[in-house]
């Protein structure tokens, strides 16, 4: 878990006196079905990341209670439930700044004719699939044409975008998928998505995630269950592009 690891670093400064954010409070906690908030710097959101197991998260009632950096310290674990939180805290210590717009405008632009990969399900996957020479859709639990996701070991390093979902920061696999996709652009991608350099040191080439601007908007879609991300409201898309940091 290297790049969680040097995530969890990052929001730490190593100059304890100027260390503010590690004791930063926790203004609130929201797990919904489908959507995870934490806000205390910012606002950050992750997916919430359910299995067929019972269902248990340590210190229910009481996350409020914890600093940021602790809650988002649980990003290490291999719970998923418990890593979405963690994802979550870890957004809500990382200023959201990007571009802002629909990173699909992109993916459109610079498909046609070349080799596509994407790990996830969005809406968009039929649409830029007819643009693109090739595509490659992954899923864990794939339907129609997708490919399971054991296949990424042979089609990351074959093609020339690969779009991969931010829920695999989640059941860390995100550095692995990063590392095969090295021969292409890696578009790291959903509300999961930490706006952070430090994924650009594990090959990440366009981090495209969110902002919340109206965070009672947000907390009532999640709340009442929103799934598409589309129709979660408060919130807009916006994208860190690696050569913007040069």
């Amino acid at each position: 878990m290297r790049l969680e690891n040097e995530l969890l670093s990052s929001i730490v400064d190593k100059d304890k006196a100027k260390d503010r954010d590690k004791d930063m409070p926790v203004k609130g906690v929201c797990i919904g079905l489908y959507w995870t908030a934490v806000e205390s710097k910012y606002i950050g959101m992750s997916h919430t990341y359910k299995t067929g197991q019972k269902i248990y998260i340590r210190n229910a009632g009481e996350l409020s209670s914890f600093s940021a950096v602790q809650l988002a310290e649980r990003i290490l674990s291999w719970e998923p439930l418990e890593a979405s939180i963690g994802v979550a805290a870890m957004n809500s210590l990382i200023e959201p700044k990007g571009t802002l717009g629909n990173i699909k405008t992109y993916i459109k632009n610079h498909a046609r004719g070349k080799t596509l990969s994407i790990v996830g399900r969005f809406p968009f996957n039929d649409e830029v699939s007819k643009i693109a020479r090739k595509a490659y859709l992954l899923e864990l639990a794939p339907v129609g044409d997708e490919l399971p996701a054991v296949a990424c070991e042979d089609v990351l390093p074959r093609s020339d975008i690969n779009v991969i979902s931010a829920t695999a920061l989640i059941n860390h696999t995100l550095q692995r998928l990063l590392e095969l996709g090295s021969n292409g652009i890696n578009i790291v991608l959903g509300p999961s998505t930490p706006l952070s350099p430090v994924l650009f040191g594990f090959g990440a080439h366009i981090l495209a995630g969110v902002r919340v601007h109206d965070k009672d908007a947000v907390v009532k879609s999640i709340m009442q269950g929103v799934k598409k991300f589309k129709l979660l409201n408060g919130l807009e898309p916006i994208s860190l592009y690696e050569n913007d940091q040069t």
